[in-house]
């Protein structure tokens, strides 16, 4: 069963691998990290509705996910130092 701890452990660790491929990949990060970072900072045992936990972390997972896939065609590579 899903719950709002589950999901937030789970978008944590999605966050942090898909921001580790960006710097492997040498590419920059964009908006969707950055509200990814933000929703993390809100813990799970706030009262708000679980649904709207649950629905923002899955959500935010599955972005960083097809981000992942699509990296090269996504997000701009650094540029190349002198």
């Amino acid at each position: 069963m899903l719950t709002p701890e589950i999901t937030y452990a789970a978008l944590l660790v999605v966050q942090t691998l898909h921001l580790l491929h960006h710097r492997l990949a040498k590419r920059h990060i964009s908006f969707a990290e950055v509200t990814s970072s933000a929703v993390l900072c809100i813990p799970p045992w706030v009262a708000l509705p679980a649904a709207l936990f649950m629905g923002a972390h899955l959500s935010l997972i599955a972005i960083q996910i097809i981000g992942s896939v699509w990296i090269k065609r996504l997000s701009p590579a650094w540029e190349q130092a002198s």
